[in-house]
């Protein structure tokens, strides 16, 4: 699923590439898509199965890079495909407010559910317990401005158990293109667009609202929370960091929803900022800018102050993720030169590059990691896969 489980820390417990063996990284295979690849790929069961902007969705083989099935024509592909692995089921949602749920092992269609009129699917579908959680926005500029809300669905069906918008009276705004982290406790998170831009707390079985809090004023500068929340243990107690469009990277108590601490990283423009989703290994937080400087901030999770900064050339809009000493991320614009762009692997500890591949695309998919396999698609539509060379 996006980020690798359900506290979207980027740092899966199956991900074991180190830094010797992140040092060692090289081309395993290329699979091509007819579109941008923008999403992060879902590996399970040995499969990758990644979404494109040209509204296809297929499945890999992660050994070899086989196509073991396709569909084409869903909408266009934002996000990451989510996978219920107990059932053997893949649900992707796409930019023409459809959701649908296919077969894992050979893509047959089970289900398909259609949000409200004019909305947009940019968030990854939740798998949980035996729901489908899906946040709904509005389409591209925010043309036409829709109810910002997140649904439950029955994942056997696909029929509505709860919908629940953000503002009082489904009012427009507060759209909902970050996908929620679930804590332990059974508690949502999920960052809300403009004009509360902020981070929101229900029940993920009920819809229930439990806290909102709202970060700064919008003032109509289009300054969204899209990055996903991660949720992590500091002095005791559960918070969740929450990086922003604006620039603020902030913590806040999963409770309550007080700060606890805020740090304003970048200046950010809307469409740029802290618009990746952050990572968290246990040690540093991880943001990556799109907003001058471009860069991958390692923080310290007790109050925000940098461990490190790694500069690059383009923006980042790829969601880091962390493996065993090392974090790994894309670089590439969304507006300007789309023929520039690398995939970079980092020592989490002092910032320093263990390695480098330049794709001459630019990356803002995620990498995902699976074990040492490392996969990540481009703007050109080439979905890459890396191993460690022995």
């Amino acid at each position: 699923m996006f980020r690798g489980d359900l506290a979207r820390d980027g740092h899966p417990r199956g991900a074991t590439l180190s830094a010797a063996g992140a040092a060692r990284l090289a081309f395993s295979w290329r699979g091509h898509l007819d579109a941008a690849i923008d999403g992060t790929p879902a590996v399970a069961r040995g499969m990758v199965v990644v979404g494109s902007a040209g509204g296809t969705l297929t499945a890999f083989d992660a050994l070899s890079g086989r196509t073991i099935w396709s569909k084409h024509d869903l909408g266009a592909i934002a996000s990451s495909p989510a996978v219920d692995g107990t059932q053997s089921v893949v649900f992707v949602g796409t930019l023409t407010g459809r959701l649908y749920a296919f077969g894992l092992l050979h893509g047959d269609p089970i289900w398909q559910w259609t949000g409200p009129p004019d909305s947009a699917l940019w968030a990854s579908p939740v798998a949980y317990q035996d729901e489908v959680i899906i946040g709904v926005a509005s389409p591209y500029g925010d043309v036409p401005l829709v109810a910002g809300r997140l649904v439950g669905l029955d994942a056997s069906t696909g029929r509505p158990r709860w919908t629940t918008c953000v503002r009082a009276g489904c009012q427009p705004g507060d759209g909902l293109w970050s996908t929620p982290a679930i804590d332990s406790r059974g508690v949502a998170f999920v960052g809300v667009g403009n004009p509360d831009d902020g981070v929101l707390a229900i029940d993920p079985l009920t819809g229930t609202h439990k806290w909102l809090t709202s970060l700064y004023p919008d003032n109509d500068r289009d300054l969204d929370v899209g990055a996903t929340p991660v949720i992590f243990t500091l002095d005791a107690r559960e918070v969740v960091a929450q990086a922003t469009v604006e620039g603020m990277f902030a913590v806040l108590d999963a409770t309550t929803g007080n700060v606890v601490w805020s740090k304003e990283l970048v200046r950010g423009t809307a469409v740029h900022g802290l618009i990746a989703s952050p990572a968290f290994d246990g040690t540093h937080a991880y943001a990556g800018s799109a907003s001058p400087p471009t860069a991958m901030f390692a923080l310290k999770p007790s109050d925000g102050s940098p461990a490190w900064r790694y500069d690059v050339a383009e923006p980042i809009y790829s969601a880091p993720a962390t493996g065993r000493g090392i974090v790994i991320f894309g670089t590439g614009a969304v507006f300007g030169d789309l023929k520039a762009g690398s995939v970079v692997a980092l020592s989490s500890s002092d910032g320093h590059r263990l390695w480098s591949y330049d794709t001459h695309s630019a990356v803002r998919s995620g990498p995902a990691l699976a074990g040492d396999l490392v996969v990540v698609g481009d703007s050109a539509g080439d979905l890459m896969a890396f191993r460690p060379k022995s």
